[in-house]
């Protein structure tokens, strides 16, 4: 699949997270920062496994972070920025499809950044104090995140034919 189909599912798949996320509730309806957030997610992870060849969207992508850290880094949310350099990078340490287009990579690179981020919320949120049972309250309001990178990446992976859902039976005929 070529950047613009991936960027037209992108789209699809966010803003259905997002308009599936408010009218189940878990987003408030006249929340639009954070709709288009979770559908930002979903695109950005749509596009995310592709990053690691030269080309013009990878050099748009890494325009766009470098104004989104200098913003981060202005508004003190320097959890958040360290995040998004850790992502931003990841795609870089490897050949083009190569772990970005593992089948569990959606998976575990994004339960894993969750966790981290979930971690640093939760250090400052409760004045230096961690413990695990806060962390609960912290992730309810932020799974939906979690979800849209699994669905973005996992929509890239299948436009990319890793998953194969009518086999062939390519030794008979």
């Amino acid at each position: 699949m070529n950047f613009k189909g991936h960027l037209c599912s992108g789209v699809i798949v966010g803003i259905g997270m997002a308009v599936g996320a408010t009218r189940l509730g878990y987003i408030g309806s006249d929340d639009l920062t954070t709709q288009v957030a979770v559908s930002a997610t979903a695109l950005f992870f749509a596009l995310f496994p592709d990053l690691d060849t030269s080309s013009v969207p990878q050099r748009w992508f890494f325009r766009i972070v470098f104004f989104a850290l200098l913003y981060l880094g202005w508004t003190g949310r320097y959890e958040l920025a360290t995040l998004v350099g850790i992502v931003s990078l990841l795609p870089l340490l490897d050949h083009h499809r190569g772990w970005t287009h593992w089948k569990i990579s959606p998976l575990v690179v994004s339960v894993l950044l969750g966790a981290i981020y979930e971690y640093w919320r939760a250090r400052h949120a409760f004045m230096g104090e961690f413990a695990w049972g806060n962390v609960r309250a912290l992730i309810e309001g932020h799974w939906v995140f979690l979800a849209a990178c699994i669905a973005g990446w996992y929509t890239h992976l299948l436009l990319d034919g890793r998953f194969k859902f009518f086999p062939t039976d390519q030794g008979h005929h």
